[in-house]
């Protein structure tokens, strides 16, 4: 069986999907397809023509897609959504992060125990801990008690970036019964941050 390169056998994928709008041409599956970084607004949008405004409907459509979309593509799609923020810092109702939030709270990402969506899920928590949009705690204390540890760490990591101090009383509380220790030192330094440190 001949072997086909990642990229020529992602282009097929991507080719081979129907997103309702977006065009996943050969720029756009560049940009959205490196693998150790997260690509500069620059280079987005310049995959969409120039366009900022292109970019950021684009990046939606592919970050909480209908149809099919490489899983990759997807990921880096959530994570690409940091840079569209309308205002500094980013507004609740601001179109990107109402994106990443309807993501972190469809239960297809949010109920997800394995697998590509929990990775998803994952990637929309870290990008609302980016966007540092306070109001964020009323979606993300709920996934401290995930089953997955690595959800429960973001989760804390998300909560520390949030500057929130809502969020001390529920991540002291998941401290308390918490028996993985990765998860335990992500608490410990969202409370060592919101001025609550672990006696």
């Amino acid at each position: 069986m001949k072997l086909i390169g990642a990229a020529s056998l992602l282009a097929i994928v991507l080719g081979a999907s129907a997103l309702a709008d977006v065009q996943l041409t050969q720029p756009v599956i560049n940009a959205l397809t490196q693998i150790d970084s997260v690509p500069s607004s620059q280079q987005i949008n310049q995959a969409f023509n120039g366009s900022p405004s292109e970019a950021l409907a684009s990046l939606q459509q592919i970050a909480n897609p209908t149809n099919f979309v490489d899983r990759g593509v997807q990921i880096r799609a959530v994570r690409a959504l940091t840079h569209y923020c309308q205002s500094t810092p980013c507004g609740f109702s601001d179109p990107a992060h109402q994106t990443l939030r309807d993501i972190a709270t469809l239960p297809k990402y949010r109920d997800s125990r394995f697998g590509s969506d929990l990775l998803v899920l994952r990637a929309a928590i870290e990008s609302l801990g980016v966007l540092q949009v306070p109001q964020d705690v009323d979606i993300l204390i709920p996934q401290l008690q995930h089953p997955s540890r690595d959800i429960r760490a973001a989760v804390a990591r998300a909560l520390r970036d949030l500057g929130n101090t809502q969020a001390i009383v529920p991540l002291r509380a998941r401290y308390n019964i918490e028996t993985s220790e990765q998860v335990q030192l992500a608490i410990s330094d969202a409370l060592r941050v919101l001025g609550q440190p672990v006696p």
